[in-house]
């Protein structure tokens, strides 16, 4: 018995058993479920029961996919919204951090609480607030914009086919934001404070100091937030559904929205499941595979 657990102790097996619990919960909860939708993707399978025998339609639901034109506009939806949505949180986050971190004393402790303060609010709920604010009669949005002279059939905001969706990458930025400056304020804090001292000693101003010393000090982060906002933008449903159900017009529908529609509207799980499924596959196919180039060349790098 002492000689085993020697062998337990000094070789690779014991972390493994320690892990093994938490590997057990990660594949019920994730990997059954998944594997779950995955099967049912190949049934016509609507609420209720089904015959595995006499509802087995092979690939038909794939097929059916590249013909539904709803579909292939939620894909095309859900890239822009996407792409959109990235650019707004990258830009505006980092200009954000910057400025917060040049901030000093009280000003500095005061602002930098009230910029995370989206963060505790529920997408749905932010989803009714800015609806209520892009509203053509009263809302805030419009009593500014008639300041400048804009009415609403410049811009028609949630009514227009195509200004729907800006509307939605604007609610969803203004939530996904704080969370780029939280990572962005740590990114910058964790960057050595002498090599600016030493910018400066050399001339360098402040657009210098940036592009040469924080943006490359970045690189690792921006990649981490662009996993994350990218995968949580791509399989959005929240903030769309409640400002406008996926319209005008289905010019704000999205590929989660799409599959919730067939999946509670017309009952047809099978074909909702696919949807689904296509939609895991865009994210690893837009992000997965570029992490996983990132990661290897980090680590080739690493090696040299």
């Amino acid at each position: 018995m002492k000689r085993r657990r020697n062998i337990l102790e000094q070789g690779d097996l014991l972390p493994v058993l320690l892990l093994l619990p938490s590997i057990l919960v990660v594949f019920v909860v994730m990997f059954i479920p998944l594997l779950y939708g995955v099967f049912m993707s190949f049934y016509n399978y609507h609420m209720g029961s089904i015959d595995l025998k006499e509802d087995f339609i092979s690939i038909s639901n794939y097929v059916r996919l590249f013909k539904d034109k709803v579909f292939l506009k939620a894909v095309g939806n859900t890239l822009y919204f996407t792409a959109a949505a990235i650019a707004g949180d990258l830009i505006l986050g980092t200009v954000i951090a910057v400025w917060l971190q040049s901030l000093t004393g009280r000003l500095k402790s005061i602002l930098r609480p009230i910029c995370t303060m989206p963060l505790l609010v529920s997408p749905i709920i932010i989803g009714l607030i800015w609806k209520y604010m892009f509203n053509i009669n009263g809302g805030l949005i419009y009593w500014v914009l008639g300041l400048f002279g804009i009415t609403s059939k410049q811009f028609p905001g949630l009514a227009g086919t195509s200004t729907a969706m800006l509307c939605a990458v604007i609610a969803h930025c203004w939530q996904v934001i704080p969370f780029v400056i939280v990572v962005l304020s740590s990114g910058l804090l964790s960057i050595p404070g002498e090599y600016y001292e030493a910018a400066e000693m050399d001339g360098a101003g402040f657009i210098q100091k940036f592009f040469h010393i924080s943006l490359p000090g970045l690189i690792p982060v921006y990649m981490v937030i662009l996993l994350f906002n990218g995968v949580d933008a791509i399989k959005v449903f929240d903030i769309i559904y409640a400002l406008t159900g996926g319209g005008p017009n289905n010019s704000t529908m999205s590929l989660s929205l799409y599959a919730y529609k067939i999946g509670f509207d017309t009952f047809d799980m099978g074909y909702a499941m696919t949807i689904s499924n296509a939609s895991m596959i865009l994210s690893f196919l837009v992000f997965g595979i570029i992490f996983i180039r990132y990661n290897a060349k980090a680590h080739k790098e690493g090696q040299q």
